[in-house]
């Protein structure tokens, strides 16, 4: 997604968007669900919102004009708003506003791993700080400046080293450059016969250095794994120097350094590439779905397949409440279809006694033979937890809208509603309690507020110790207190995560927005050996700074003026 193409107040690239037109039964549904009274808001016009004046270093762009081309350089205004923040409910919230306080003071691109080397080298030099930037998505703080003018500021956009550098077809491997996108993995891939397989949410707009940065999660995790099982070596420029690692298969020559660069949020340095498992494509893919009376029932059922040897491709549980949501964000369908659709949920819920109908949504790829032994064994322990087939359409529905959600979050907005999400995960045994716990804290903190809500959540991605737990949640917003709003909803269900066992994120990384809570997670021991590591790596501190862990100060608990807990706010 190039400079002029991203939408700066919402998702993607300006042309995908949440149609009320062809999914009629949405904004009627939620407006009853959470009280919404049909007033819309819209984002403040461009015109209106100034952006603080950069802090350019002089010494450090005459220097960088000797290494990149003029247009490989841009201080233009909605460049660097692009570039200000990602893409969670507080960042679009505070675009919608045109509250806009930190901005990156100079944006480049560079087109090869020399060109990043170069740059790390000046900003080592001159005290420049650096944020590694792919496809802007993270909703956790990960890109957005936090120097507040004392240092100069470089987003470096990898979007232009996007090449797939070598395929080994014998050794089923791919190095990529860092900041191909999804679906340029994917046809690259394809078009030689193979597939990494790694297809996150926002797979459209991220890139796999961002995948790697954070510890990104896919929705085939179930077969392929998350991006940390994928990455096999990676290459990435630090001010201390450049670290590369090798692409064998194992070693043992002390701690694996890919796992020290996976997850590290642009804090060590800036990954350019990466080497990674590949697979065939597979030459059959079938997705179903089965619906379950209840959430439990559908959790022993996936369970039962994980630890079966059958495990499908693909596990989605929805509880009753996305089942729900699910049910009203379909597209137009006719009169006739409508009414049997009605009928089906009335038989499903009354006559066969699934008051709270939960949908399960399981895929398999591969070859025809593997495909039909795997999915004989998980449809006879789903029938086995009282699941009922909803057959492939339902499959079929989801995979066509499995990329909506965002756009669904910013129409949302529009009509005044305050969405956002929440995700861990957990072992087995603690799993449903963590989950009614949560989803407890979530509805009391907004009926706390005096406002009806909503609350969801569903497994996306399951292993033989535990599974992870997805939350979405919804209100509606308060006028004037949007931000206090959303930090003391936030800040209550981290607090029950985190009390509960669950761990503090699964794939949407620390950022800064998780910083509170990071401490407790990893504990004093373990915040010592990170530092260690940052210190040897970047002693300036000058890679992505105030992200993942706070080196200079005590972990914040106001951001933006407003405490992330915002416990005794008087909603009254």
């Amino acid at each position: 997604m190039g400079r002029e193409t991203m939408r700066w107040w919402g998702w993607g690239d300006g042309i995908g968007e949440f149609d009320p037109i062809a999914r009629p039964y949405f904004l009627p549904w939620v407006q009853k669900k959470i009280g919404l009274d049909g007033k819309t808001i819209k984002p403040v016009d461009r015109s209106t919102i100034h952006l603080p004046e950069p802090n350019i270093d002089v010494k450090f762009l005459d220097n960088l004009k000797k290494v990149l081309r003029a247009d490989q350089i841009s201080c233009d205004e909605d460049v660097r708003l692009c570039h200000s923040y990602g893409k969670s409910y507080r960042d679009l919230l505070r675009m919608r506003m045109g509250i806009v306080s930190s901005s990156p003071d100079l944006v480049v691109y560079p087109e090869n791993h020399a060109h990043v080397e170069a740059i790390v080298r000046l900003a080592k030099e001159h005290n420049v700080c650096l944020i590694p930037f792919g496809g802007g998505t993270n909703i956790v703080g990960c890109v957005e400046p936090r120097e507040n003018g004392k240092r100069s500021v470089v987003t470096i956009h990898m979007g232009t080293m996007d090449r797939l550098l070598n395929i080994d077809t014998k050794s089923l491997t791919a190095t990529f450059e860092a900041g191909i996108l999804g679906p340029a993995i994917e046809s690259k891939l394809n078009a030689l016969g193979y597939s990494l397989g790694h297809i996150p949410d926002s797979f459209e707009y991220s890139s796999l250095g961002g995948w790697i940065a954070t510890r990104s999660a896919g929705q085939q995790s179930d077969a392929y794994g998350k991006i940390e099982h994928m990455v096999i070596a990676l290459k990435m420029a630090s001010p201390a120097g450049t670290l590369i690692t090798k692409p064998t298969p194992a070693c043992s020559i002390g701690p694996d350094l890919n796992q020290v660069v996976i997850g590290s949020e642009g804090t060590l340095g800036v990954i350019t590439e990466a080497t990674v498992k590949i697979h065939a494509v597979p030459s059959h893919k079938e997705y179903y779905g089965f619906i379950f009376p209840n959430f439990a029932s559908g959790v022993e059922a996936i369970y039962e397949m994980v630890h079966s040897g059958y495990k499908p491709t693909m596990i989605r549980l929805l509880d009753e409440s996305e089942t729900e949501m699910a049910m009203y964000t379909g597209h137009r369908v006719s009169t006739t279809k409508h009414l049997m659709q009605k009928f089906q949920k009335l038989v499903v819920s009354k006559l066969m006694g699934y008051h709270t109908p939960c949908l399960l949504l399981m895929g398999f790829e591969g070859d025809l033979p593997k495909i039909k032994t795997s999915r004989t064994h998980c449809f006879k322990l789903c029938k086995k937890n009282k699941g009922i087939s909803a057959g492939a359409s339902a499959g079929r529905k989801w995979r066509k809208a499995r990329f909506d959600v965002p756009y669904l979050r910013d129409f949302s907005m529009d009509n005044m509603a305050m969405v956002d999400v929440a995700e861990t995960a957990t072992t087995w045994s603690n799993l449903l309690n963590l989950y009614y716990n949560v989803q407890a804290t979530l509805s009391k903190s907004i009926a706390k507020m005096g406002l009806p809500g909503f609350v969801a959540c569903h497994i996306s991605h399951s292993y033989e110790n535990g599974a992870s737990l997805y939350f979405i949640y919804a209100c509606k917003m308060i006028v004037g207190k949007e931000f206090e709003q959303y930090n003391y909803i936030k800040g209550l269900a981290t607090d029950a995560i985190v009390k509960y066992g669950g761990s503090l994120s699964h794939h949407h990384a620390v950022g800064y927005e998780h910083q509170p809570w990071f401490a407790e997670e990893v504990g004093e021991t373990g915040l010592i050996a990170l530092h260690g590591i940052k210190k040897a790596l970047d002693p300036q501190n000058i890679s992505n700074p105030g992200k993942l862990m706070q080196t200079e100060h005590p972990t914040p608990s106001i951001i933006d003026g407003i405490s992330i807990n915002s416990l005794n706010i008087d909603w009254t």
